[in-house]
């Protein structure tokens, strides 16, 4: 075991197997922070809904111990990682309680979790003679200090989340949407400097409208809803509408909110919501369908931001602008109005 003097601390990086965690936790051996249950949950959801492809992937616990010497801790406070660790030592009970499943899938995932455990070690990053005072501070400095993954980065890389995998492929591959613009360094889309028409968060939160059939207000995680189509249907519904979409306005100038109104993101998501509104459990064919005549209503809409009609919705001027409220009464409003034109 390597021992390294980082500034006034000894630290060092152990491995254990599952079984010599679970012996030491069960003899009093490793003491745990304080556990979340709803946290403990999600950790062992992210097991098995991975075990079948083995992509599980956990950072080095963290722990103290009061001396370093040439083997490996037997005695340790864990400072960080309680929840992984509480869970790992669990994983031969989830193993068995699945394989025992009337469901073929389950099955499979249980007999492979059994297989798991008997291989997998874990690594534990190991401090030396750590205060309570600095055991509490690397506990908070771990878990605020770390810089959190761009938006732009996880939907790039995250191949699990349906939503983010959609995301990208119509970023990447929809040119009308390219042309009028998607703001992927920025967070947010200013008005009127930034002619993009969306930021990723906001193409996101579309892609999740389509998913739903729903007005989508908070960022939506794969766990809160159901598919009904597969990904490439959903992609397919993506593009027809912005096919449509940029019918009703040019992707050149869309994003313009000199002269766009659908540049004013409240408006467009209305638009998106109004196409698919009820229609999550409809069949492709029929549901595109359903959205081409819903669009098709709008063709004679002047989304002009000089209509006077878009001030008789909540919204508030800013040096001779109309930004349009983003609350869900006025984007139901706004819903309300799109569905009577063209009747």
């Amino acid at each position: 075991m390597i021992i390294s003097d980082v500034f006034s601390k000894r630290q060092s990086i152990a491995t254990y197997t599952v079984n010599e965690l679970s012996v030491l936790i069960n003899n009093g051996q490793v003491k745990l922070r304080e556990v979340n249950k709803l946290h403990i949950r999600a950790i062992k959801k992210y097991i098995l809904e991975n075990v079948s492809s083995e992509q599980i992937y956990f950072p080095p616990l963290v722990a103290t111990v009061a001396y370093l010497g040439t083997e490996k801790p037997q005695e340790l406070t864990i400072v960080d990682g309680s929840q992984r660790l509480a869970v790992l030592c669990q994983i031969e009970e989830m193993g068995y309680k699945a394989a025992q499943s009337d469901l073929h899938e389950e099955m499979k995932k249980g007999y492979k979790l059994l297989q798991f455990v008997k291989h997998m070690e874990v690594a534990i990053q190991i401090f030396e003679g750590l205060s309570k005072e600095e055991t509490d501070q690397l506990y908070i400095d771990l878990n605020t200090k770390g810089k959190k993954v761009a938006l732009s980065k996880r939907i790039a890389f995250d191949s699990r989340k349906e939503l983010n995998i959609i995301t990208n492929k119509i970023l990447e591959t929809n040119k009308q949407l390219s042309t009028a613009g998607v703001e992927i360094e920025k967070r947010a889309v200013i008005r009127p400097t930034n002619k993009k028409l969306l930021s990723l968060s906001q193409l996101r939160q579309i892609v999740a409208i389509f998913i739903t059939g729903k007005m989508v207000f908070r960022t939506l995680e794969d766990d809160r809803y159901e598919t009904h189509l597969h990904a490439e249907g959903y992609i397919q519904l993506l593009n027809a509408w912005f096919d449509e979409l940029f019918r009703l306005y040019p992707p050149e100038q869309i994003g313009n909110f000199q002269v766009s109104m659908l540049a004013n993101h409240p408006l467009l998501i209305s638009v998106a919501y109004f196409a698919n509104k009820g229609l999550e459990k409809t069949g492709l064919q029929e549901r595109k369908r359903e959205l081409a005549k819903r669009m098709n209503q709008l063709i004679d809409v002047d989304f002009n931001r000089q209509n006077p009609i878009w001030k008789e919705f909540k919204g508030a001027s800013r040096a001779g602008y109309y930004y349009l409220a983003n609350d869900k009464a006025n984007i139901e409003k706004l819903v309300r109005w799109l569905e009577e034109q063209g009747r």
